[in-house]
């Protein structure tokens, strides 16, 4: 249970960040239902990079 959980985070992740590096390039052409999203992805993609942050720290120091 606990690795499926951690496979649908790294989902999640991987998403959000091929959309930011797909964002200023266009190498993918986003369909227009996501692009109508724009401002919620963004919002929480943000969050996403924050928590990854706080993982990453949290990781370093062993705990």
């Amino acid at each position: 249970m606990r690795s499926m959980a951690k496979m649908i985070i790294f989902v999640v992740y991987l998403f959000f960040g091929i959309y930011f590096i797909n964002y200023p390039f266009e190498i993918v052409k986003i369909p227009a239902f996501i692009s109508t999203m724009e401002s919620w992805l963004l919002f929480i993609g943000g969050i996403l990079i924050i928590i990854g942050g706080i993982n990453f720290f949290r990781a370093s120091r062993g705990y």
